[in-house]
């Protein structure tokens, strides 16, 4: 009986399901192959990969690591509605700085606030949240030494926001990091994602849209960008949707309209 015991709590009826977590498992090599598939470059991603309820949850797990988080203006909103002044945009204040790649701000590459973030010798954590819906970028990190985490996610690509997955590659001690110590797999997420990844590639939605992008944009007098959802104004005529760098408009609607 005594070898029947248990030190941590287990939930009533819970059954490890071998089948499952083989499943499970292959999802991991599944995705990050199809990661590593894009026609756009990919390389130089730290650590292992580890399944998220998204980007958003990597970065909640973030905050519990570092203190003060360094963002570029124009940024994931998340981080200053979440964390107030335990955010900032001066960068030689940071204790970890966080860059979305492309850049939530315009949908542009971020090399260049790669480049800078990168010769403050803090960590940084990539937010890729929209791989999938961009072309043309290269996501090549081996020029970088100070890239801690990588993250992407599916929700954009697939729609997919109310069964958030993501894929963290890190080398943080993430809460996520110690998941599979506790057996604690993100298994309705990924199982949802399965035969979507196995269907649609990493490019296929930006070659799906990417000319009803520019006809959009034309139309609105606005730049295309490299993310197929946005276009950017430079000027004042869309200033109610200023982030930053740029008004960013989101044309999702549109590119859904028939």
């Amino acid at each position: 009986m005594k070898d029947r015991i248990l030190r941590s709590a287990k939930a009533l009826g819970f059954k490890n399901s071998p089948v499952k977590l083989n499943q499970y498992n292959n999802f991991i090599r599944i995705y990050d192959k199809w990661i590593k598939s894009s026609e756009q470059n990919v390389k130089g991603l730290p650590g292992k990969p580890y399944v998220v309820s998204g980007i958003t949850d990597a970065i909640n797990q973030l905050y519990g690591l570092y203190n003060i988080i360094g963002i570029y203006d124009g940024e994931y909103m998340h981080h200053q509605n979440v964390l107030g002044d335990r955010v900032t945009t001066d960068l030689s204040k940071a204790d970890c700085i966080v860059i979305s790649h492309p850049f939530s701000g315009d949908g542009k590459c971020s090399h260049d606030k790669l480049k800078e973030a990168d010769s403050y010798g803090v960590p940084i954590f990539v937010d890729c949240a929209f791989f999938g819906i961009c072309h043309g970028i290269d996501f090549n990190f081996e020029q970088y030494k100070n890239i801690h985490s990588v993250c992407f996610s599916l929700s954009k690509t697939f729609g997919t926001g109310f069964n958030r997955v993501g894929l963290l590659y890190t080398i943080d001690k993430f809460p996520v990091t110690l998941y599979e110590e506790w057996n604690y797999p993100l298994m309705s997420s990924a199982e949802h994602h399965y035969n979507l990844i196995v269907t649609i590639g990493p490019d296929d939605m930006p070659k799906k849209y990417l000319e009803k992008q520019k006809l959009i944009c034309e139309e609105l007098g606005i730049e295309p960008t490299p993310t197929i959802i946005f276009g950017v104004d430079y000027s004042k005529k869309y200033s109610e949707f200023n982030r930053g760098p740029a008004n960013r408009i989101c044309i999702t609607n549109l590119l859904e309209d028939k």
